[in-house]
This record gives structure tokens, sequence and C-alpha cells, in this order.
């Protein structure tokens, strides 16, 4: 795809445990982790589910025939996908991937995007957003 151009969201991201079925005493209940990162490395044994939050700027200047796309190279887990409070779909259930969802528009200058991420899986499987998360702009 030669008209595509991508912006990568690395760095870090805003994390809360959900809930659990294992102890995670050992875990902070939130905090920032740098993404992407595997369950493994993020949260060792705990099991359950992890919000991931994500703040970026509407990217500038978009032709009215530009689409926008935020996605996920893979997902371990059973995630939802929301960006500003709207809910854009599911995703996972093993590693799995990619998967994509037009946003366009949703955006607003400042948007929030939130993954919940429910991950049961042993440590032969990565979990997690562990693979790249990114916009993508592509022309009409």
């Amino acid at each position: 795809m030669s008209d595509a151009h991508r912006m990568h969201l690395k760095g870090p991201w805003q994390y809360r445990l959900l809930d659990s079925d294992s102890e995670a005493n050992v875990l902070a209940a939130e905090g920032r982790i740098k993404m992407p990162a595997s369950w493994q490395d993020c949260f060792a044994d705990y099991r359950g589910g992890v919000r991931y939050e994500r703040h970026f700027n509407c990217p500038t200047n978009l032709d009215p025939h530009e689409r926008v796309y935020v996605i996920f190279e893979e997902i371990g887990g059973n995630a939802t996908v929301r960006l500003n409070e709207t809910q854009l779909g599911t995703a996972g259930g093993g590693p799995a991937g990619p998967f994509e969802f037009e946003i366009k528009s949703l955006l607003q200058p400042r948007n929030l995007l939130t993954v919940d991420v429910d991950f049961r899986g042993g440590n032969e499987q990565p979990g997690g957003l562990w693979a790249p998360v990114a916009l993508e702009i592509r022309g009409g």
C-alpha cells in the first residue's frame, strides 16, 4: 500500500488491572508501561483483565478522501477496543492479528484509545498488546 502513512503508538501507555484469577499483589494496580511489550514482561503470572490507555493527537492536514485506521499487529487474549468511549469492536482470542478499525469519523483534536484485554493463557503464548499498534492514513 504505497499511499499509506503509518504512525506507531509506541512509548508509555497507562494500564490498570481490572480483575484477576490469581494473586497479583506484586503488581501495582495501575501505572505506565512502554509498549509494545509482552504480557509476561509487564504482568508476570497475573491472569485477568487489563485496561491499556493511550492518548494521541489527531493527525493534521487530512484530506477529505483520506481514511484513518488504528491497526493492532497482534493481540494476545480477548480484547475490546474503544476510541473516545465509542466501542470500535472486539479482537483476539489468542495471539492473532492484524486487526484494524476505521476511526476518522471519531477523531477529535485529542483522542483516547482504550483496549481492555482479558488474558488467561499460559507463559508459552504471548499476551496483551505485545506487537505494534499504529495509526495508518490511507488515500481514498
